[in-house]
């Protein structure tokens, strides 16, 4: 599984956030084989006035395999208290 795009728009004591996980190619290339490596990121963002709120993220995480990016994602959204602070 090396595409893997998620995203859900939680709500949390009257506030929203953005679950966000992707993958996404190592972007540097310091050891062979790296521009062809994928990593699996999950990011939360606050969406206040509907806009998302990209330059300050709440919670970031990256994941070797696509299974531990997915039950994190799911995670977060039964528990989300468990991950980030309000």
């Amino acid at each position: 599984m090396r595409d893997l795009e998620l995203k859900n728009v939680l709500k949390v004591d009257g506030r929203e956030f953005l679950v966000s996980t992707i993958s996404m190619h190592v972007r540097h290339s310091w050891f062979d084989g790296d521009a062809k490596k994928v990593v699996y990121e999950t990011m939360v963002f606050e969406v206040i006035d509907d806009e998302v709120q990209y330059h300050r993220t709440i919670f970031n995480e990256r994941y070797n395999m696509p299974d531990e990016a997915i039950s994190e994602h799911g995670a977060i959204l039964k528990n989300p208290k468990n991950f980030f602070i309000l």
